[in-house]
């Protein structure tokens, strides 16, 4: 495989925490990714480069929020909308995680809005609508799974010409797709229980008036998410055999 682009929208210690745990989950090595920090203003491959990868993983963030970024983070972000509007003409490998599926609406035509009702910390059981049952995203899984979910802002109007993917309780729009190798998981596909204790502790905000061992105390088996990551890859590699 060509190396993976993870656009990273991190400055805390939960930046190298991301990159292990997703390249962990794909079953690759740090070395397999090509990490750019868009917060930190790296410079960012062109939209010609595209095809020097196999695919691109938009990371989440525990410290900024689609709905109310100060104006310095806004103009970093911007900086992506090129890449991504290549990205979206070749229905390129992508997948975007928690801030990046709300990124992602946000950037074409979607809603993105914060509603303390819609907010999750905890193993929310995911459930996929027909489409997602179909998704080669959420190949060999069953109607529902478990998985982490920890966002304050939820998408609440999907992208023009998006497939809604899966549901939770809470949240109406846990996982959408554009065309044909594009998706979104509000959800963390990339973390198991121990990345959980790590992230609740680095940001404890997101414990939303309970104390970690509460929260862990309530936690569902969310090991099959990770399954995603995996699928994911098997996408990247089938449209490059098309190629």
């Amino acid at each position: 495989m060509k190396p993976i682009l993870l656009l990273q929208y991190r400055t805390d210690e939960s930046l190298h925490h991301e990159q292990h745990c997703i390249a962990s989950k794909l079953g690759l090595t740090i070395n397999d990714l090509d990490i750019r920090n868009v917060i930190e203003e790296q410079e960012l491959p062109k939209p010609h480069q595209l095809s020097t990868y196999s695919g691109v993983i938009s990371g989440a963030s525990g410290q900024f929020n689609v709905t109310d970024w100060k104006l310095e983070i806004q103009k970093a972000i911007e900086r992506t909308y090129p890449l991504m509007d290549e990205i979206l003409c070749q229905d390129f490998p992508f997948l975007a995680i928690c801030f990046g599926h709300q990124l992602l609406a946000k950037m074409y035509g979607g809603r993105v809005e914060r509603d303390p009702s819609k907010a999750e910390s905890e193993s929310s059981q995911i459930i996929l609508t027909p489409s997602g049952r179909n998704s080669p995203l959420y190949t060999s899984f069953q109607k529902s799974f478990y998985a982490c979910n920890g966002h304050k802002d939820s998408v609440v109007e999907m992208p023009k010409g998006a497939k809604h993917l899966a549901i939770s309780e809470k949240c109406f729009i846990q996982s959408y797709s554009l065309g044909q190798n594009i998706f979104t998981t509000q959800f963390h596909p990339e973390l198991d229980l121990e990345g959980v204790k790590y992230r609740l502790r680095l940001q404890q905000e997101y414990l939303f008036g309970k104390t970690i061992e509460e929260i862990l105390s309530e936690y569902q088996n969310i090991s099959l998410s990770g399954t995603i990551l995996r699928n994911f890859k098997d996408i990247m590699k089938k449209r490059e055999k098309s190629f």
